[in-house]
Order: structure tokens, then sequence, then C-alpha cells
């Protein structure tokens, strides 16, 4: 497997005006914001042709839909976040990007409980993406 390079994870350091540091183990998620997840949506979305990029911003994006479910009900942006998902991946197939799709996915466990809230959302643009 091919992972993307540090110096992409600067660049949407950057392109997000989020900090990066080299200390920081799991960035994307010590990162993430769910007040920010409008922003950083659209950013994955206007770089989803960049698999490096994409690959920073999907754990961007589903860590602040994570916390973001854990604290709202959120139905408006649940065909978003599912639109752009399926959209990313197709725009790239990287193999890099259907591994965190699959991780975020939860696929070895069918209990709500040993899932991500995001999981459910990351399974149907999954399910999406094969269907066409």
């Amino acid at each position: 497997m091919i992972y993307p390079s540090g110096n992409s994870a600067t660049r949407v350091a950057r392109l997000a005006n989020i900090p990066h540091e080299s200390w920081m183990q799991d960035w994307p998620v010590e990162v993430s914001d769910p007040e920010r997840l409008d922003d950083f949506t659209r950013l994955l979305l206007a770089h989803k042709s960049d698999w490096e990029l994409s690959y920073w911003l999907l754990d961007l994006v589903l860590d602040s839909a994570e916390t973001h479910m854990a604290t709202t009900a959120a139905p408006e942006r649940t065909e978003q976040l599912i639109d752009t998902l399926a959209a990313v991946y197709e725009a790239t197939q990287a193999p890099a990007i259907a591994e965190r799709l699959e991780y975020w996915a939860a696929l070895e466990t069918s209990d709500p409980g040993e899932m991500f809230r995001v999981s459910p959302l990351v399974r149907e643009a999954r399910r999406r993406v094969v269907a066409r």
C-alpha cells in the first residue's frame, strides 16, 4: 500500500488553517473540529481528485462528523456527507482512500456499540460506489 507523504499533511493543514506538528501522533483526530465540519467537507470536495490530500481530509471530516453526531442529530448533513464520501472515492479510486473508508465503516462488526457513529454513513457511501 502506498501512503501519502508528510508534505501532503502539511498542505492540508495550510488549506484548512489548522496546526500540524511532527509530534502529533493522530494528527487529523487531534485537530478535528465539529464546528468546522462544513468547511472541512467543502475542502474535501474541492480536492477530491488529489488522493493524498483526500486521505488526510477524510479523517479530518469523519472525525469531526463523529464528534458532531455525538452531540447533535444532523440529518441535513447526512446525505451531503454520503455523497461527498462516494465522490472522493470515485474521483481517485486510490487504494489508500478505500482503506480509510473501510476503517471508518467498521466492517468487522455489526454491533452498533462497536462502530463509529459515522460507520452507517460510510457504509452507505461504499454501497453507492459499488452499485454504480
